[in-house]
């Protein structure tokens, strides 16, 4: 069944300019060690005035060839649809330009994504979902979690949970790579499989602790 999420955060008048990061980091195994959440997006709200930032969230899952970029950015290149519960090989279908190939899925373990390297190279992969982009016939899909170095006849198993997490954080970009887990405490945190098809958040500012905070409309 196919899931689609719109997410809209806004703001008025906050009194200070906030950013504000969204990314799928809730504990999942190996988080950190075999596999680490990159910042699916990072949103700066003004001072006075109003803004709006909308985002959406499906769960069309992809498997991708990944790569490290300046800045710690992961760039997604040969990608392959995959559902928790499937598994897939990697193979080289150009030793030439190293173009990655991937098996038709297999029934693999209920609720994981899992790929066997055999490329005989080392490969760096990740896991995210596709967003629906106007006017485009294609995109990139957007990552969300990724696997260094995954060695050849390793296997790399995500275990894929929709909880997203916002956080008061600037020192981020999209698409970066989190080695570590963010210092703060998240503002809000929720399983996007639990919200409605649209969901309306006002970033507010408690005028007694200086806080910001995440409120839901609808």
């Amino acid at each position: 069944m196919s899931i689609v999420r719109n997410l809209t955060f806004q703001s008025n008048d906050l009194g200070r300019e906030t950013t504000i990061l969204l990314a799928f980091d809730a504990d999942v195994e190996g988080l950190y060690d075999t596999v680490y959440p990159v910042v699916w997006r990072v949103f700066t709200f003004p001072e006075t005035g109003s803004r709006k930032f909308q985002v959406t969230y499906t769960n069309d899952l992809v498997l991708a060839e990944a790569d490290i970029m300046d800045g710690n950015l992961v760039n997604t290149f040969t990608d392959f649809k995959l559902k928790p519960g499937q598994q897939t090989t990697l193979t080289l279908e150009d030793d030439i330009n190293d173009t990655l190939s991937f098996s038709p899925p297999v029934d693999g373990t209920n609720g994981y994504l899992t790929a066997e390297n055999k490329t005989g190279l080392v490969q760096d992969l990740a896991v995210g979902f596709f967003t629906p982009t106007p006017h485009l016939v294609s995109s990139k899909p957007d990552p969300a979690l990724f696997f260094k170095e995954v060695e050849d006849g390793s296997i790399a198993t995500a275990q894929w949970k929709p909880v997203l997490r916002v956080y008061l954080e600037s020192d981020y970009q999209a698409t970066e790579v989190l080695v570590d887990a963010i210092d703060s405490t998240a503002i809000w945190e929720q399983d996007l499989h639990r919200l409605f098809r649209n969901t309306t958040f006002n970033l507010e500012r408690d005028v007694m602790t200086g806080r910001c905070m995440l409120a839901k409309t609808k």
